[in-house]
Parts: C-alpha cells; sequence; structure tokens
C-alpha cells in the first residue's frame, strides 16, 4: 500500500492512540475507577434491601412479584451502565443507565411502611420517568436534539413538576403509578402534606396524563424522523434501542390512552399492565445490545479492513474502504506530514478540523504518542470507540506498510543510482581498454585488407571488420546503458534474425506470437538467447543445427534454444558464470531457467519470464 505520509495540526487528546505493538489501546484508566468499583459493590446490597422491603411489605398488592421486578431493573440498570462506563469513560451513558438504577432502588422505597420513605419511592417515580425519555432523546450522542426534543423534555418536565408537587402536597395519601405497586387495602399515609385540595389535585392529575401522553407521541415521533434522516452509523445505534428499549413507550401510551380516555374496564386494563412491566425489563436490555452490537461491528470492520490490506490499495483506494467498512460514505482521511506538522489527503488537500455543528468529529491516530494520520469521521463514530480504533489500528498497518515500501523505494533507488555509477566507470574503462583495443584491430585489418591481393581474403577481411565494427557499436551501447538498436527498434525475434546471419553455426529462428513484452523482459530474453547462441557456436560443433523458438502463454513469454550439436553430461559439467548470468537476469523477473543436455544428443536451454 503505497501511503507517503503527506500533513494539519496534530494537536489535541487522541481519541484512538495505539500501543507500542500497534494494537488498539484498551479503555483508558482514569480516576472514576475506584467509583466504579464502589458502585459495583454496592449493587448486592441495594438488591439485598430491595428484596427484604418486598418480603416485609403488608401493603403492596404484589410485594413479592415488585420486589423482584425492582431487583431485576436495579441489577440490569446498573451493570450495563458500568459496562457502558467501562467501555466508553467518554460516553456519559454509564452514568444516565446507573442514575436509572439508582432511582430504580429509591422507587422500591414504596415497598417500605414508613410514610417518608414511602413517599419517597413514590416521588421518585418523576425522576426516573424523565430520565427514561432523556435517554431516548439524547442517544447515541448523549445529547437531546433536535430542538423539538429539547422542547418535549421541558415540557416532560413541567408537566411532572406541575402534577408531583400538588399532589404530594395537597393529597392525604399518594401512591406509586406502576404496574405491581398498587396498595392492598391501603398505602402509607402521606408525611409531606400541608393541606387538602382533591380539585387542585385532580385536575393536575389530568394536565400531567394528557401532556405525558403528548409527550410519549413527540418523542415517537422524534426518534422515527432521526432513525429516517440518520446517517448509517447513527441509525445502526438508533435501531438496536428502537427493537428493544424503545418499546416501552408504545406500551405506556395504549396503557395510559386505554385507562384515561378510553376509560376501559379493569380486566384490559391489567392486562395492558404487562406489557409495561416486560417492556420496562427491554429497558437496560436495549442499551447493553447496542453496546455489544457496536463491538460485534468493529470486529468485523477490523476483520474486512486487514483482509483488504492484501490488495495493498492506493491510498485513495484504502480511504474508500475504511469509509466502506465504517459505513461512512463522507469520511475523510489525512497522513502525517512531518515538514508541516499537520495532515493531507491522498490527492493533496488539507484536511481541516471539522467545524462546530457539522456532524462530523475529529479523530487523531496515533503510534507511541506520534501522530501518524487522522480522519474526520460522522460524529455518531466518536460514540463507537471500538469502531474508531479498529480503523486507526488498519490505518497504522497501512502506513506502516507504505513506510516499508517506501524504504524499499528508497533501496532501489540507490541500488539503480549504484548500477549508474558503475556502468559509467565500466564504460570509461570499456573505452581507455577494450573499445581503444578493438579499434585499434579494426585498423589492422584495414591495413592488412590494402595488402591482400585474392578477392576472397578481402571479402572476408571486410567481413571481420563488420563485425569489429558491430562490436563496437554494441559495446558503447552496453556501456552506456542502452539497448541494441536493431532490438530496441523491432524486438526480440528481429534482433536474432540479425545475430543468426553472422553467426557460424546454422541458425532458424521461429516467432510464434512473442510480441513486444516490457523493455526489461525483452533485454534479458535477448541476451540469455545471444549467450546460448554463443554457447552452440563454441560447443555445438561447426555442422550443428540451432533452432530459436519464441512464444508466448498466457501471461508468460517462453523461450528456447536447441542444437543437434555433441552434448555433454550436465552432471559432470560445472556450470560457467555465463549460465549462472542468465539465471540470475532471469531469477531477477521471477522467470526461470531450465537447460537439458545428453552427450550425443545435443542441448536445449530454455526459459520463461511473465510478462
Amino acid at each position: 500500500m503505497r501511503m507517503d505520509p503527506l500533513c494539519e495540526d496534530s494537536a489535541g487528546v487522541s481519541a484512538f492512540a495505539l500501543d507500542s505493538g500497534g494494537s488498539p489501546a484498551a479503555p483508558p484508566a482514569e480516576s472514576h475507577r475506584p467509583l466504579r468499583l464502589v458502585l459495583a459493590v454496592a449493587i448486592a446490597p441495594m438488591v439485598a434491601v430491595t428484596m427484604w422491603l418486598g418480603a416485609t411489605s403488608d401493603h403492596l398488592q404484589r410485594p413479592v412479584a415488585a420486589a423482584v421486578y425492582w431487583s431485576y431493573l436495579i441489577a440490569a440498570s446498573m451493570g450495563a451502565g458500568l459496562y457502558w462506563w467501562w467501555r466508553r469513560p467518554a460516553s456519559r451513558f454509564g452514568p444516565l443507565l446507573m442514575a436509572v438504577g439508582a432511582l430504580v432502588w429509591l422507587v422500591s422505597w414504596q415497598g417500605a411502611r414508613a410514610p417518608v420513605a414511602f413517599d419517597v419511592g413514590v416521588l421518585a417515580e418523576g425522576p426516573f420517568f424523565v430520565l427514561t425519555f432523556y435517554l431516548f432523546l439524547a442517544f447515541p450522542m448523549g445529547r437531546v436534539e433536535p430542538r423539538a426534543a429539547r422542547w418535549l423534555m421541558v415540557a416532560l418536565v413541567a408537566g411532572v413538576v406541575a402534577f408531583f408537587l400538588p399532589w404530594a402536597l395537597f393529597s392525604p395519601v399518594i401512591a406509586g403509578g406502576g404496574p405491581l405497586t398498587g396498595c392492598a387495602p391501603d398505602c402509607p399515609a402521606n408525611a409531606l402534606q400541608i393541606a387538602s385540595a382533591p380539585k387542585l389535585v385532580d385536575i393536575a392529575g389530568k394536565a400531567e396524563t394528557y401532556a405525558a401522553l403528548a409527550v410519549t407521541l413527540g418523542v415517537l415521533a422524534v426518534y422515527g424522523w432521526r432513525l429516517v434522516a440518520a446517517t448509517p452509523p447513527q441509525r445502526r445505534a438508533l435501531m438496536a434501542v428502537a427493537v428493544t428499549s424503545l418499546l416501552f413507550l408504545p406500551a405506556y401510551f395504549v396503557f395510559n390512552f386505554a385507562a384515561w380516555v378510553l376509560y376501559l374496564g379493569p380486566g384490559t386494563l391489567k392486562a395492558l399492565q404487562w406489557g409495561i412491566v416486560v417492556t420496562r425489563v427491554l429497558l437496560p436490555v436495549g442499551f447493553l445490545v447496542a453496546l455489544l452490537q457496536a463491538r460485534g461491528f468493529a470486529a468485523r470492520a477490523m476483520q474486512t479492513l486487514v483482509e483488504r490490506l492484501a490488495g495493498r490499495p492506493s491510498p485513495q483506494r484504502w480511504r474508500d474502504l475504511v469509509a466502506e467498512a465504517l459505513e461512512d460514505p463522507g469520511l475523510r482521511l489525512g497522513y502525517h506530514d512531518p515538514a508541516s506538522g499537520g495532515f493531507r489527503e491522498a490527492g493533496g488537500e488539507r484536511l481541516e478540523r471539522p467545524r462546530p455543528g457539522d456532524g462530523r468529529t475529529w479523530v487523531p491516530v496515533e503510534h507511541d504518542g506520534q501522530p501518524v494520520a487522522a480522519m474526520v469521521v460522522d460524529e455518531a463514530l466518536a460514540e463507537d470507540p471500538e469502531l474508531g480504533r479498529a480503523a486507526a489500528a488498519a490505518t497504522l498497518v497501512a502506513v506502516e506498510n507504505g513506510a516499508l515500501e517506501g524504504k524499499l523505494r528508497a533501496s532501489q533507488t540507490r541500488v539503480r543510482e549504484a548500477e549508474r555509477s558503475a556502468r559509467e566507470a565500466i564504460g570509461r574503462d570499456l573505452h581507455d581498454s577494450a573499445q581503444q583495443r578493438l579499434i585499434a584491430l579494426r585498423i589492422h585489418l584495414s591495413l592488412l585488407n590494402e595488402r591482400l591481393e585474392r578477392p576472397d581474403e578481402h571479402d572476408l577481411i571486410e567481413r571481420l571488420g563488420d563485425e569489429v565494427d558491430q562490436t563496437i557499436d554494441e559495446l558503447r551501447d552496453i556501456a552506456g546503458g542502452r539497448r541494441p538498436a536493431l532490438l530496441a527498434a523491432q524486438g526480440v525475434p528481429a534482433a536474432l534474425q540479425a545475430v543468426a546471419g553472422r553467426t557460424p553455426v546454422r541458425v532458424n529462428v521461429y516467432d510464434s506470437g512473442f510480441g513486444r513484452p516490457p523493455e526489461a523482459v525483452e533485454t534479458t530474453i535477448y541476451f540469455c538467447c545471444l549467450e546460448s547462441l554463443q554457447n552452440a557456436a563454441k560447443h555445438a560443433g561447426p555442422d550443428a543445427l540451432v533452432s530459436v523458438h519464441l512464444g508466448r502463454t498466457d501471461d508468460r513469454v517462453r523461450f528456447s534454444i536447441e542444437d543437434d550439436g555433441a552434448g555433454f553430461d550436465p552432471a559432470a559439467v560445472e556450470r560457467g558464470s555465463g549460465l549462472q548470468n542468465l539465471a540470475g537476469r532471469l531469477a531477477a523477473l521471477g522467470g526461470q531457467l531450465r537447460i537439458e543436455a545428453l552427450e550425443g544428443r545435443g542441448t536445449r536451454v530454455s526459459g520463461d519470464v511473465p510478462v
């Protein structure tokens, strides 16, 4: 993956830092850990008190059922809250869920016979009711939005206060409104009463009922609108709660509408009450399911990203893969530029921090405290740190992989530079030694040709002179890093045809669609064939016939040089530097060389190279 480091100020707290091994860092240890431990230990005595109050109650209609119901809600809400708080220390939903459990514990005081304790239990239903609605409107971002939702919360709080205050102050008896908290035969006296105003209490009660029904419909409407308008990450979290915890709202609405608007009979209302009990049981479960679902989705996303790293995607393609895995089409990804201290995207654009209210959040990716990359993602993903850490870890691996490739490319550049310097040095040495000697030889041949008288001798000397001229030209090309001119212009078959005309043995060249493979492949195969032809001319014998076959199969080009000469025993002959060079040339391109020979049966040299 070619991810060269590119640039923006990475200051700020890293949301998804990684440990020294490149793995996602675990949830940080912070000052709230002792408090969480205390609260975890407190669950058992809270449940024990609730069970004792229920078991000893003489005024609840279903004391044991109420005690079990309250105990479950206490343990489930606080347990889910502790898990949230541990997995996501920055989220407010852990403390909120624990607050729900604490309020249920206060509600369970309705089992007490002491009037003050009983009154506290009844009045605790008000904040418990308000907090339940708040959880739905604030999930998953931890803030109530849009503006309509905030107005709904204001209306709900105002309605609860307007009802509970006159009810508590002007009623001789108050009782819980839950399905399991009715009193039989009577409830403890109201210790908070200061006067009696039954008409005021009745009016306040009806107003509170209608307001609560209206708010319930409003919350369902807002939640539905948020589901429709949500981005994929937000919708995933909202749906987990919608099919579990949120079921309480329609159950609550149906029961209260049937009781206070339709005035249905006791039998029907009793059945509907159990709907409230069941959906209340699901309340803490839904938020726990949302968290577990997020962790599972993060694990799958991480696996997908790691698998796709094998495809060595480009930086832009990697951004697309991360966006797809996180279900965030608008995701932006930038890589750190040590020169500027900022971040730039794959196309070179500067990655800027999102503005408040954009619905996006800035996610730095660090390794051992050093900036590596940064992402601008849907703000809902900030509430999924597991998913963010998965994307950060995979991105770190991708960048590290790219850095290794960068080192490899730098190493290859140094090798090529060394080759160029060596070639220049060899070229100077050839110019000062072998080339000068060949030029001198050409001059001597010309002088000798002037002294000869027979035409056949003149022709022989002319051919030798031409061979020396061609050798000088090829020597200059090779020393300068250039390919032979005919090879560069017409390819391997034509270049070998020309060589065949100068070889002292008979050579036939057969081309079966060899074509024009890449330059490096052409050059390698040309010199492999040239070396093999020279070996055949040297060892096969003057009457040997040599056949050169060139072809292409699928994604590989193939060649073979066969002669019907003397042959040899490969086991008895040590491979010379020429053949070793051939094998090295082919291996550098991923190819291979094969030599087959038998004494008296000739020799076959063949090889293939991927195109």
